[in-house]
């Protein structure tokens, strides 16, 4: 009879300990990020983060960025992961601002100086696309993987490793270049898109010439290029088409 009476607390005790274990296991990938806002995945070296009011936040990982906060990489780099799931690694020498894609232009980031690597979610039915800007373009893409670099002239590299990229200038009027993988394309500032060429894979460490005292690692390297470039094929380049 004694065993008996205690059986229902040993259960009840076992279920409370088997939900707590399940709890904890549970991975961080599950946080709801607000809409224009970043989840710090990984850090390396020297970056400075700044919140909206301009407040300094620790650079660590796990740490959330709100929608215009500001990125600064200096001898470092930074990985984040997007409220939509795209992931953008910021590499050195670069200067980020995160935006909210439903404010403004639409933008989920705006990049000023330096390169950034994306991965976009893909987008499915009638999601919006991911945008973002430059000095010198605006960027639109529907889930592919590409590099996007911007110099102290405010020219604008974007090279595609998957998918299509849309490209266009700032000129109104100016035409879309679809940039399809294993090419690339540049923007001039006030100028409009050049026509998509095959990446040459010694050219990225030349791209940024004009910066005093940078190490190639700054741009993008040739070890880079070979590490995610796919094999080249042709890119499309209408102007009445939109990426996939």
């Amino acid at each position: 009879m004694t065993n008996s009476r205690f059986l229902p607390v040993a259960v009840i005790v076992l279920v409370v300990l088997v939900m707590t274990a399940a709890q904890n296991s549970l991975p961080l990938q599950q946080t709801v990020l607000p809409i224009g806002s970043a989840l710090v995945t990984e850090v390396k070296g020297e970056v400075v983060l700044t919140s909206p009011d301009g407040t300094p936040v620790n650079a660590q990982r796990g740490a959330m960025l709100a929608a215009d906060s500001k990125i600064e990489t200096t001898k470092g780099s930074i990985l984040l992961e997007l409220q939509d799931g795209s992931q953008v690694l910021i590499k050195a020498h670069s200067n980020v601002v995160l935006k909210s894609p439903n404010e403004g232009k639409g933008f989920s980031l705006e990049l000023f100086l330096g390169n950034i690597i994306v991965k976009v979610q893909k987008r499915m039915g009638e999601t919006p696309s991911f945008r973002m800007g430059t000095p010198s373009a605006v960027i639109t893409v529907r889930g592919t993987r590409f590099l996007v670099e911007v110099t102290k002239k405010h020219q604008t590299y974007v090279d595609v490793f998957e998918g299509l990229v849309e490209v266009e200038g700032l000129i109104q009027g100016s035409p879309h270049r679809l940039v399809g993988p294993g090419f690339s394309s540049r923007v001039d500032q006030d100028r409009a898109p050049e026509e998509p060429r095959e990446i040459n894979p010694g050219e990225g460490a030349g791209r940024n010439g004009d910066r005093e005292g940078q190490d190639p690692g700054a741009g993008r390297s040739q070890e880079d290029q070979q590490r995610n470039q796919p094999k080249p094929g042709p890119p499309n380049q209408g102007s009445e088409g939109k990426p996939d």
